[in-house]
Formats: C-alpha cells, structure tokens, sequence
C-alpha cells in the first residue's frame, strides 16, 4: 500500500498524480493509523461534514454527475438531503429573507464581504512586507 502511495507514471498529468497520492495517503491513514476520513463541504446556508468513505464515494459520484450545478442540486434536492442527512433548514437558511436582506447580508458590497476584504487586504500586505524584509539586506523595513 504505501508503494501504490508513491507510484507515479510519465502517463499521469500532474494533478492526476496528486489526486492518486493523496488519496492512498487518505486510505493509509484510515488502515495503518486507525483514522477515520473527514470531508467538509461548505454551502451558503451551512456546512455537511462526511465522516466515512462510503458517503465521501456518494458525494463524489453525485459531484461528477452534476458538475457544475453540484451546489444549486444540493440546496434544493430533498433527494440529495436524505442521501446525506441535511437539514434542509440549515442549507437553505437564506429562504426567509426578503431580498433587501439578502442583498445586505449575502452581497459582495455587505459589511460583512467589506470587512473580509480589508482583512485579506492587510494579510496580503502583511506578507509581502516580510518578504521584501526577508530580501532586504540590512535587515530594516522598507
């Protein structure tokens, strides 16, 4: 098992190669050291935690099936909610409001998104200052 881990191919593109490694990592993990798998998938309205390969298998199956409507199917069939025991109330907390409090809340001009991007905003300046710190040969800051 940890050979197949590390096998790469001159066939495989590079994120097929990484796919393939990380994912005997995962089994590995779950065989060797007794760790069960984890997968998170975050929605607007909440999050869905799978906790064992045979729901993180459905989720990629039902993900290839749907490609690119994967989320739009996962707020709105019940289907889907039984499959992986979602709350529809949790998924689809954002039903109750009025568009004016959607627009307040969910929009990319909310306080909300504003503040998220003057963080991001000071977390990119952060770094790229230490770098230029990291580079600068006396050791001062620019």
């Amino acid at each position: 098992m940890a050979e197949l881990a590390q096998e790469s191919g001159h066939h495989m593109s590079k994120k097929d190669k990484k796919r393939q490694r990380s994912t005997f990592r995962e089994y590995m993990a779950t065989l060797v050291d007794d760790e069960a798998p984890c997968e998170t998938v975050i929605f607007r309205g909440g999050t869905l935690e799978l906790s064992t390969w045979k729901e993180i298998k459905q989720l990629g199956a039902i993900r290839a099936c749907c490609q690119g409507a994967f989320m739009l199917q996962m707020s709105y069939n019940s289907t889907l909610h039984e499959i992986f025991g979602a709350d529809m109330k949790i998924l689809n907390n954002g039903d109750g409001l009025s568009s004016h409090e959607k627009r307040m809340f969910m929009s990319k001009n909310s306080a909300a998104s504003k503040t998220r991007d003057r963080e991001m905003q000071k977390d990119r300046k952060k770094k790229t200052n230490q770098k230029k710190m990291f580079l600068d040969a006396d050791g001062e800051d620019i």
